[in-house]
Formats: C-alpha cells, structure tokens, sequence
C-alpha cells in the first residue's frame, strides 16, 4: 500500500466514523427520556447566586 492510499482510506473512513459518532451522540442525548438528566446537569453547574430570582 502506497502512503496515498493509506491517507484516502483514513479519510473516507474517518469521516464516516465521525458522522456516524455525532449522530449517535446526537439521538441519545436529545431523547425525551434523557430530558430531566439533561436539565439537571445543565443546572447543577450555577451556583446559588447565579441562579435567576423567583
């Protein structure tokens, strides 16, 4: 194998991989089940004084 072919092999490949990746990720954190985690982590981050007034 010449080093052309090993980088378009890498990059044809690579590049599904990724796509493949960011949907994956993408479905499983936009679940609806997933919503109370996801707001909970989202919060868990401000502290008491960053928080809005109520």
């Amino acid at each position: 194998m010449t080093h052309d072919t090993l980088v378009f092999i890498a990059k044809t490949f690579g590049l599904f991989y990724l796509m493949g990746f960011f949907v994956i990720v993408t479905v499983l954190t936009c679940r609806p089940s997933r919503r109370a985690a996801a707001e909970h982590a989202a919060r868990s981050i401000l502290e008491a004084e960053d928080r809005p007034c109520r």
